[in-house]
């Protein structure tokens, strides 16, 4: 495939197969690669997916992020069998998240994934996002600010 090629692949992810998991049959192989840090965690993981896993984590994220939920692309570079994307996430928690019960509160953040192109399918997936923002957001944890304050208030 060529460069744009891959770049309309990878749109794809992001522009249709949220309101349309079935093409996830299409856009992945039958068995790809997707490394992430996994909600909470904190250590990185492998995880051996395939489409059917993918159209279950949209039916999730609907689940815990609304219907309404969507990712844009910021930024896309591309080169050779790579994607890398620039995106920023928008729903709001109304189900439960990493142990978290609905916060109703609506969030955004952003990420970069690097996507491998084979056979015209996507086969991996390096994912990395702002976690910590997120976790501010769903009221987990203190803006940097607060707990620096409250840091130098002890001192």
């Amino acid at each position: 495939m060529s460069i744009s090629e891959n770049k309309k692949l990878v749109r794809r992810y992001f522009e249709e197969a949220p309101s349309h998991p079935e093409i996830c049959d299409e856009i992945f192989s039958t068995s790809f690669l997707f490394h992430t840090i996994q909600q909470a965690s904190i250590t990185p993981q492998t995880i051996e997916s395939n489409p059917q896993k993918e159209k279950e984590a949209y039916k999730w994220l609907e689940n815990v992020w609304s219907p309404d939920w969507r990712m844009t692309v910021d930024e896309m570079i591309a080169e050779d069998d790579r994607v890398m994307v620039r995106w920023t996430f928008y729903g709001i928690q109304q189900g439960e998240y990493s142990e978290l019960s609905p916060t109703n509160k609506p969030v955004n953040y952003s990420g970069i994934n690097i996507f491998r192109i084979v056979d015209e399918k996507i086969a991996e997936i390096w994912d990395i996002y702002d976690r910590l923002w997120l976790w501010q957001q769903l009221g987990v944890l203190p803006e940097i600010k607060d707990a620096i304050s409250k840091i130098k208030a002890r001192d």
